[in-house]
């Protein structure tokens, strides 16, 4: 065989090794171990039903995964109805549990929105029956309760561990649509909400010096602080302005966290309570987040708008949206509008 033969037989060669890594990428399952509800409607083809399932993150590529059901003959066996799937599941434990609602349970939808704290996440929990309240704080409070990979994806280090903070979960929660059943282990339903937010940060980007976990601490302000989505990337710049300057914070959110219940105005005297969390009285970032960020907010303390800002007041004029400041002259002259705090 001459050397253009043996050129062609390694080219090929190469290509079919190329073919089966790109292969075995495809059908490997999507990183995640969460479970989610998929519901499979009267009549829906298998194509669609690939589509969502990819969507949903399940798997990778519909066309192998209806490749590999005709193949299989499983693809005629899939019926309508509720499932509940678990990410990381290859195609053939997949199609079962599309195959048969026996093994399904009464899953409940929870919302839950973005900005709440662990007491009124429990609160929702614990009103649906999902938890018991009493468990869920006591398994909220220690970072055994996360796994330490999650605690490594987080950045939750040996510093954060020692510092004062009211629950480890706290803000780790992130906010979603769930599916629970009734009565289940504190333990199961952090872990699922955790690695959702494992999940969406994963894939960004920490554009100044922040671990993750201050990346998400900072989040969870920026969350209570800001009303608009558009307005969030420019209020993480002014807290990182005010970090990289060495001012206080000077958050109300952080000073509402301490109080039983929010006030629509703080009085002098909040503003002096002895904690870790009161950026008014301490420099840089509080202990621990205040509540849980969406991803908007995760975005936007992973990248700061750059500008020169120091300050902002909410407008009071029913856009939800702030007056910024450069200067605390300027700043002053807008907390002095009329309807402004």
């Amino acid at each position: 065989m001459n050397s253009s033969g043996k050129r062609r037989i390694i080219i090929f060669g190469i290509l079919i090794i190329l073919c089966l890594v790109w292969i075995f990428y495809i059908v490997t399952p999507p990183d995640g171990t969460a479970e989610k509800a998929f519901i499979i409607k009267e009549n829906s083809d298998f194509k669609t039903i690939s589509k969502h399932l990819e969507e949903k993150e399940f798997i990778k590529s519909p066309i192998l995964f209806s490749l590999y059901a005709s193949v299989t003959g499983m693809k005629s066996k899939v019926v309508p109805g509720e499932h509940t799937i678990k990410q990381g599941k290859g195609y053939r434990e997949i199609l079962q549990d599309l195959s048969t609602l026996e093994n399904e349970t009464e899953a409940m939808e929870v919302i839950i929105p973005e900005g709440l704290t662990v007491l009124e996440i429990v609160d929702r929990l614990n009103k649906s029956g999902i938890v018991d309240r009493n468990q869920f704080l006591e398994a909220a409070k220690s970072w055994n309760t996360l796994t330490e990979e999650q605690q490594e994806q987080l950045g939750i280090n040996k510093k954060v561990k020692k510092t004062n903070i009211k629950f480890a979960v706290e803000g780790l929660l992130f906010p979603d649509t769930y599916y629970f059943e009734k009565n289940m282990k504190a333990g199961d339903v952090i872990h699922q909400m955790t690695e959702r937010m494992v999940e969406e940060t994963k894939e960004l980007t920490i554009h100044t010096d922040q671990t993750p976990y201050e990346m998400i601490t900072l989040a969870s302000i920026i969350e209570k602080e800001a009303l608009l989505n558009e307005e969030k990337r420019r209020i993480a710049g002014v807290f990182v302005n005010r970090l990289e300057e060495g001012k206080k914070l000077q958050s109300c959110s952080t000073v509402q966290y301490l109080l039983e219940k929010p006030k629509a105005t703080l009085k002098r005297r909040d503003l002096k309570i002895q904690s870790p969390y009161n950026t008014y009285i301490n420099k840089g970032l509080p202990p621990g987040p205040i509540s849980s960020p969406d991803l908007p907010s995760l975005k936007a303390a992973a990248d700061p708008e750059v500008h020169d800002y120091f300050y902002f007041v909410a407008k009071q004029d029913g856009t939800w949206s702030h007056f910024f400041s450069k200067t605390y002259k300027e700043h002053r002259k807008y907390t002095q509008l009329s309807g402004n705090y």
